[in-house]
């Protein structure tokens, strides 16, 4: 069986986002877990016997979201393995995905963002700062946590990011849109003393610990995501409301 540590390194190397790259190693060692057990090689693996891995993840519950990226991490990884030629045939079956009803996420209500910005606070300067980032600017947690200071700019009086090498591909310079968020980081970016080092020195997973963190004291369903798609949608209402104000005729 061609090395998982290989091929993760491979999906390194394409930009695939750490918390993907860990999704990929996690799904990936499960599913050699049961191949062990089975006893079963894996060039000798047919669709048949991929099947029976679904009904084997059916039977330990989980949903029908996570059995489909479990098996299209799978899949993937059969895909590469045929370029290694390793295997020369794919047995995860597109078939075998599982229809699911799309899922909707609401965004986090004004009380729930003081809430939040309240737990912030109490976190170390470079916590708070990166949070306050991902509030004032909607960036990915990847993004935040691969910031230089010489990603920081002002232009015209407003706080600019430049993301660079970002998924897919694209570079974007985003403004930090919340006052008080921008002030926050922009003290913080202003003492850091090397500009070509990380600037806020923490990884993805300490700032998804923080969030989880905060769901549990809280209640509230809470992620970086969840920060991401909240500033999104609140962005949109914002320019309905300035939109309507203008009584342009659409």
């Amino acid at each position: 069986m061609l090395s998982i540590n290989k091929y993760l390194q491979h999906l390194e190397y394409e930009g695939k986002a750490f918390n993907t790259i860990e999704t990929y190693r996690y799904h990936l060692i499960a599913f050699g877990a049961w191949l062990d057990e089975q006893k079963m090689p894996l060039r000798d693996l047919k669709p048949t016997h991929l099947l029976d891995f679904k009904e084997y993840l059916l039977q330990l519950q989980k949903s029908g979201r996570t059995v489909n990226g479990i098996l299209s991490c799978v899949r993937n990884y059969f895909d590469y393995m045929i370029l290694n030629e390793e295997v020369q045939f794919n047995p995860v079956s597109k078939l075998m995905k599982i229809n699911v009803a799309p899922s909707s996420q609401r965004r986090l209500s004004d009380d729930e963002l003081n809430n939040f910005s309240g737990y912030i606070s109490t976190l170390p300067d470079h916590t708070k700062a990166a949070f306050h980032l991902m509030l004032g600017t909607g960036a990915r947690v990847s993004e935040i946590v691969n910031l230089t200071k010489a990603n920081f700019s002002f232009i015209d009086g407003a706080l600019y990011i430049n993301i660079e090498d970002a998924k897919w591909g694209s570079d974007r310079l985003i403004p930090v849109m919340l006052e008080n968020s921008a002030r926050i980081v922009a003290d913080y970016v202003n003492a850091l003393d090397v500009s070509s080092e990380l600037a806020f020195k923490c990884s993805p997973r300490t700032l998804q610990r923080h969030a989880s963190n905060f769901s549990q004291k809280t209640g509230i369903a809470f992620s970086c995501h969840v920060l991401r798609h909240t500033f999104a949608t609140r962005l949109l209402e914002n320019i309905v409301v300035w939109i309507t104000c203008l009584d342009i005729n659409i």
